[in-house]
C-alpha cells in the first residue's frame, strides 16, 4: 500500500514538472513574438536642408504716420474765429479753415524796422573795421617783404647773419598769415551782416503778410490729423493743424546705428499692423533719415503701406527688417543643431531612413527659426530636428514625421 502511494506521488510530481516546462516554453515564444513586433530605432522627425536667400532678422515697433504731413501755419497772429473742422475731417485745397484777427500783430512792425536799421549800421561798421584790418595786414606784409629783401642782400655780402635772415623770413610768413586772417574776418563780417539782416527782413515780410492774410485756407487736400487752435483762442506763431496730404500713409520706425548701416531704400521688410490684419505684408523702405534724432540717437525709417488700404494714422506696427542678405545659402532649422564644446553638429538620416550620421557643421547667419550652414552640408540632406539628443553616430532611427 505504501509502495502504491509513493508511486502515485512520484507520478504526480513528474506531471507537474512537465506542465511547468511546457508553460515556460510558451512564455518564451510569446516574448520572442512581442520583441519581433516592437519598432526598431529611435523615433525622430526630420526636415530637409534647403538652399535659398537668408538674412538677419530684426523686429522693431513702429507707427502708422501720414505719408506727407502738411502744417497749416497761419500767416497772421490773433484771435481765431470761424473754425469748423475737426480731426478726421477731409478738406479740399483752398478750403477756408478759420480766420484770424490781424490787428494785434502790426504793432511790432515799427520795432522790426528800427532793429533792421540798427543792425545795418552796426554790421556796416564791422565790415569797415575788417577792411581796415586787411589794409593794415597788407602793409605789414609789404614791410616784412622789404625787410627780407634787404636782409638777403646784406647776407650775401656778409653784413647779416643767418639768424637775422631766418628772422626776416619768419616775419614774412607771419605777415602772410595775418593777411589771410584779416580776409577771413572780412568774409565773416559780411556773412554775419547778410544773415542778420535776412532774419529781420524775413520777420518783417512775415509780419506784413500776417497783416494781409487773416483768412487761413487749406494748403492741400487731405485728412485733418491734428488741430491745435480753438475759436476764441490765439492762433499764429506755429502750426494750427496738420493735414495728411491725399490721406496717404507710411509706417515709421526708429532704428539704431547698428541696424541703420545695413538698410537701403528699396529693401523689403515685413510689416504687421494688428489693428488692420493678423497677417503681415511685405513693404519696401521708402526713405531713411541721414541724421539721427538728437534726443534718441535713432534714425527714422519710413515704409510704404499697400495702395487701396486705409491704415489709421497712429496705429502701431511690428516691422521686421532683413539685413546681411545672402543668396543661395544652406539653411536648416536652428533646433536641429547640437553643440559639444566648440563643435557644432547635426544628425542626418540616410535615404532608407534607418541610420543616423553625425555631421560636424559651421554656422553663419541666425534667423528667427533657421540658421545658415557654411560648411558640412550642401543642401537636400534630411536633418533630424526632433529626437537628435538621443542619438549617436550610426544609431538606428525610424522617421515618424518629415517636414
Amino acid at each position: 500500500m505504501k509502495h502504491r502511494i509513493l508511486s502515485l506521488a512520484l507520478a504526480g510530481a513528474l506531471l507537474a514538472m512537465l506542465t511547468a516546462c511546457g508553460g515556460g516554453d510558451g512564455a518564451e515564444e510569446d516574448g520572442a513574438t512581442s520583441a519581433s513586433a516592437a519598432p526598431i530605432g529611435v523615433a525622430v522627425e526630420v526636415s530637409t536642408a534647403e538652399r535659398g536667400m537668408m538674412a538677419t532678422e530684426n523686429t522693431l515697433s513702429g507707427q502708422v504716420i501720414a505719408d506727407k504731413s502738411v502744417a497749416v501755419v497761419p500767416l497772421a497772429q490773433g484771435t481765431v474765429s470761424g473754425l469748423s473742422v475737426e480731426v478726421g475731417d477731409t478738406v479740399e485745397e483752398g478750403q477756408l479753415l478759420f480766420t484770424i484777427d490781424t490787428s494785434t500783430v502790426t504793432a511790432g512792425y515799427g520795432a522790426l524796422s528800427t532793429s533792421y536799421a540798427a543792425t545795418q549800421e552796426m554790421t556796416d561798421q564791422a565790415i569797415k573795421n575788417a577792411e581796415i584790418g586787411i589794409e593794415n595786414a597788407q602793409l605789414a606784409l609789404d614791410n616784412a617783404q622789404t625787410n627780407l629783401y634787404n636782409t638777403q642782400q646784406l647776407f650775401l655780402i656778409g653784413a647779416a647773419s643767418q639768424m637775422e635772415l631766418d628772422a626776416a623770413m619768419d616775419a614774412v610768413t607771419q605777415a602772410t598769415y595775418g593777411v589771410e586772417q584779416a580776409q577771413n574776418g572780412l568774409a565773416q563780417a559780411q556773412a554775419s551782416q547778410k544773415s542778420s539782416l535776412a532774419q529781420i527782413q524775413s520777420s518783417m515780410s512775415s509780419m506784413g503778410a500776417q497783416a494781409q492774410n487773416g483768412k487761413v485756407k487749406a494748403p492741400c487736400g487731405g485728412l485733418v490729423t491734428s488741430v491745435s487752435v480753438v475759436n476764441g483762442g490765439v492762433g499764429g506763431g506755429g502750426a494750427a493743424m496738420m493735414i495728411a496730404e491725399g490721406g496717404r500713409t507710411r509706417v515709421s520706425v526708429s532704428v539704431s546705428e547698428s541696424i541703420y548701416g545695413q538698410l537701403r531704400v528699396g529693401d523689403t521688410a515685413s510689416v504687421l499692423v494688428p489693428s488692420i490684419s493678423p497677417e503681415p505684408y511685405t513693404a519696401q523702405i521708402a526713405s531713411i533719415d541721414i541724421a539721427a534724432n538728437p534726443q534718441t540717437s535713432l534714425y527714422e525709417v519710413k515704409l510704404y503701406t499697400p495702395e487701396g488700404q486705409d491704415y489709421p494714422i497712429g496705429s502701431f506696427a511690428d516691422v521686421t527688417f532683413y539685413s546681411d542678405r545672402r543668396d543661395d545659402v544652406v539653411n536648416i532649422p536652428t533646433e536641429a543643431i547640437l553643440t559639444s564644446g566648440s563643435e557644432k553638429f547635426v544628425y542626418t538620416v540616410d535615404a532608407s531612413g534607418g541610420t543616423a550620421t553625425r555631421v560636424t557643421v559651421s554656422t553663419g547667419l541666425v534667423g528667427e527659426r533657421t540658421t545658415e550652414i557654411t560648411s558640412g552640408l550642401t543642401g537636400g540632406e534630411r536633418i533630424v530636428v526632433k529626437g537628435q539628443s538621443y542619438l549617436e553616430d550610426g544609431a538606428a532611427v525610424r522617421v515618424v514625421s518629415e517636414g
